[in-house]
């Protein structure tokens, strides 16, 4: 059974919690200017929306670890999805969800969550 995208949303005391907690991925799905010009949250690594679905599926471990400096999350792995306003880091949520990776939550925007971000 598919997750309710409407359940998956996560706090802003979630998202502060996990940037200390290297067990749950945090994933800014903005592309890099937007990250040079707004910052990010703490922790987070940046995947393009428009290559999340690849390098979620198909991208080997040993070459996520070698960009990201992560491990690559399994199919139950808890990742965060965020951007600016909303809309692309549902997009990657709704993507994440067709190729079942099981947790994952999203974040409304980073607008809701400038106390936790730092340039």
């Amino acid at each position: 059974m598919k997750p309710n995208p409407e359940e998956m949303i996560v706090s802003f005391e979630e998202v502060k919690n996990a940037t200390s907690n290297n067990n749950v991925l945090i994933v800014d799905v903005r592309e890099p200017d937007e990250i040079k010009e707004h910052g990010k949250i703490p922790n987070s690594i940046n995947i393009p929306l428009g290559d999340v679905t690849k390098v979620l599926s198909t991208m080997s471990e040993e070459d996520f670890r070698k960009i990201y400096n992560r491990s690559k999350p399994s199919e139950d792995s808890p990742i965060i999805f965020y951007c600016m306003i909303g809309k692309r880091s549902g997009m990657a949520q709704q993507n994440s969800i067709i190729f079942s990776v099981s947790k994952i939550t999203l974040v409304a925007g980073q607008n809701g969550l400038r106390r936790c971000s730092h340039k």
